[in-house]
C-alpha cells in the first residue's frame, strides 16, 4: 500500500469491536497515511451511549499515529462518498457496490466491547448546544462534536472560547486563533453530519447563548459538568426550561505518563517540545508567516500539525525557524519564505516523494489563496536534488533559489551539527545500525564529492561531514 494517501474504509456498523477490524485499522495506521476515514454502513437509530462506546473504541486506537482519522456514520451522511475524493477505497465486508481498490470479508470471531442499551437516544432532541476551546482539534473534541451532532435532529449551537477567556491558559502563545479553531470545527461538523443547522458563538463568558436561547440539551464533558448547573441557574432566572445534560466520558491518554485525559494543553506542550521552540520563538515564526499571508489557518492548523508529527526530529519547525534567519539578500522574499515554510511540510522517512507531496500541498494553499505557484513550486522541488540548473529561470529567481538552497543546508556548517546527526539517526530508526551506518556514510561521501553551497564557504561543512564519517566508521555494530 502506498504511503501518504487519503484512504476510505467502508465497514459494516455491526463489525465494530471485532478483532479483525481492529487489526486492519491498525495495519493501515502503521503505513503513515495522510488521512483515514472509517465509513460505517448500516447505522441504526439507537442510544447515544452505543455511539459513545464506538467512538471511544475507534478513536482511542489512533493515539500513537500521525494519521488524521475520522469516523462517519452512513445514516447521517449518505452523500459522503460522492462529495469527498480518496486515493484508495477499501471495502471490509459491506454490501455496497463500486470500484474498490481492495475488498475483504470480516470473520466475526472476538468482540471486545459490549454496547449499553440505555439513556438518551440519537435525534431525541431538536435543539442542543455544547462549548469548548477546541484548540488543536483532537480526538476528544471529535467525540464531543460527533455525539452533539447525533443528539439533535435540527440545530446545534457550538460555543467556541474567545480570547478573553484564554488569558490563564498554559502556553497560550501556541493557542490557535479563534478563526482557525472555528474553521476546524466547521469543517469537521460539515463532514460528519451536514443536515444539522449550525450556529457558532464566540464565548466571552461561560454560558454564551445558552443562558436564554431555545435549547433542550447541553452536551458536555465530565470536567465541564458544573457548567450545566451554572447555565440552568441562569435560565431559571429567566423562567426558561432547564436543559437536559449528556455528560461524555473521556478517552484515556496513552501517550503522556501521569495525564489521565487527552487535552489541548498536552498538544501545545508537544508542539513546543517536538519543535524545540519556546513560546516567544513560536510567536516569531507565526509573525514571519503573517508577513507573507493573512491565512493563519494554514500555518496554525495545517503546517504546525505536519511539522509536529512524531516521526520528525530534525525536519521540524525548528529547521524552518533557523532557515528564515538566513535569507538575507533575496529579491522576492515572499516566494522564498513560502518555499521555506512548505518545503518539508510532508516528511515521512520511509517514502521517496516527500518533495513532490510538499509541492502539491503548497499548490493547494496557492489555489485557495489565489496566488501564483510556479516559482515557489520549483524551489520546493529543487530541494530533492539541490541543483540550480533550472531552465529559463529569471536571474533574480535563480539568485533567490541559491540563497534558499544554501539556507536549507546551513545545518552542515553549524556548531549544532552533532545534534543534527543524532536527529537524522532517530528519523531513520527503522533501519538496523549496520544498514544505517552503510547508507549514511554513502550519503555523506556523496556530499563531499559534490558542491554543497552556491554562495557560501564550504570549509566548516566539509569538516563536520568528515567528522561524522569517521565516527560512523569507528562505530562497532
Amino acid at each position: 500500500m502506498k504511503h501518504h494517501a487519503k484512504l476510505l474504509i467502508l465497514c459494516p456498523f455491526n463489525s465494530i469491536g471485532y478483532q479483525l477490524l481492529d487489526q486492519k485499522i491498525e495495519e493501515y495506521l502503521k503505513t503513515n497515511q495522510e488521512e483515514i476515514v472509517l465509513y460505517l454502513v448500516g447505522t441504526p437509530i439507537t442510544y447515544l451511549k452505543v455511539y459513545e462506546q464506538i467512538l471511544f473504541h475507534l478513536y482511542g486506537r489512533t493515539q500513537h499515529y500521525p494519521t488524521k482519522f475520522n469516523v462517519i456514520f452512513d445514516l447521517f451522511n449518505k452523500e459522503f462518498r460522492n462529495k469527498y475524493q480518496f486515493d484508495l477505497v477499501i471495502n471490509l465486508g459491506t454490501h455496497l457496490e463500486g470500484d474498490f481498490n481492495l475488498h475483504f470479508k470480516l470473520n466475526h470471531e472476538i468482540q471486545k466491547i459490549h454496547f449499553s442499551q440505555e439513556g438518551h437516544k440519537v435525534n431525541q432532541y431538536k435543539r442542543g448546544a455544547n462549548g469548548g476551546t477546541f484548540d488543536h482539534l483532537h480526538i476528544g473534541h471529535k467525540v464531543l462534536l460527533s455525539l452533539s451532532l447525533l443528539a439533535v435532529s435540527e440545530h446545534l449551537t457550538i460555543g467556541i472560547t474567545g480570547e478573553m477567556l484564554q488569558q490563564k491558559k498554559k502556553l497560550k502563545g501556541f493557542l490557535q486563533s479563534y478563526n482557525t479553531r472555528l474553521r476546524c470545527v466547521q469543517e469537521f461538523c460539515s463532514m460528519f453530519r451536514p443536515d444539522i443547522d449550525l450556529y457558532f458563538s464566540e464565548l466571552t463568558e461561560p454560558a454564551g447563548p445558552t443562558r436564554n436561547g431555545q435549547y433542550e440539551i447541553l452536551i458536555t464533558t465530565k470536567e465541564c459538568q458544573n457548567s450545566l448547573e451554572y447555565i440552568n441557574n441562569l435560565r431559571k432566572q429567566e423562567n426558561l426550561n432547564e436543559l437536559e445534560g449528556y455528560i461524555i466520558g473521556m478517552i484515556e491518554n496513552e501517550n503522556v505518563q501521569g495525564e489521565a485525559k487527552i487535552s489541548s494543553t498536552q498538544y501545545r506542550e508537544q508542539i513546543s517540545e517536538r519543535n524545540r521552540l519556546t513560546e516567544y520563538e513560536y510567536l516569531e515564526l507565526k509573525t514571519e508567516w503573517l508577513s507573507i499571508s493573512d491565512n493563519a489557518y494554514w500555518f496554525e492548523s495545517i503546517l504546525v500539525d505536519y511539522y509536529s508529527q512524531p516521526q520528525r526530529h530534525y525536519h521540524t519547525l525548528r529547521h524552518i525557524y533557523d532557515m528564515l534567519r538566513q535569507l538575507k539578500g533575496t529579491k522576492n522574499i515572499r516566494n522564498v519564505k513560502l518555499a521555506t515554510f512548505f518545503h518539508d511540510a510532508i516528511y515521512y522517512p520511509k517514502i521517496h516523494d516527500n518533495e513532490e507531496k510538499s509541492c502539491l500541498l503548497f499548490q493547494q494553499f496557492a489555489k485557495e489563496c489565489k496566488i501564483d505557484s510556479e516559482v515557489v513550486s520549483i524551489f520546493i522541488l529543487q530541494t530533492k536534488s539541490h541543483q540550480t540548473d533550472v531552465p529559463f529561470l529569471p536571474e533574480d529567481d535563480l539568485s533567490d533559489l541559491m540563497i534558499f538552497l544554501d539556507a536549507d543546508m546551513s545545518i552542515l556548517e553549524s556548531d549544532a551539527y552533532p545534534i543534527y546527526a543524532q536527529d537524522i539517526r532517530k528519523e531513520y530508526s527503522h533501519f538496523p545500525d549496520k544498514e544505517y551506518k552503510t547508507g549514511r556514510i554513502a550519503v555523506l561521501q556523496k556530499f563531499l564529492e559534490s558542491k554543497i553551497y552556491n554562495l557560501r564557504s564550504e570549509e566548516k561543512a566539509r569538516k563536520n561531514i568528515q567528522e561524522e564519517i569517521e565516527i560512523l566508521q569507528n562505530w562497532v555494530v
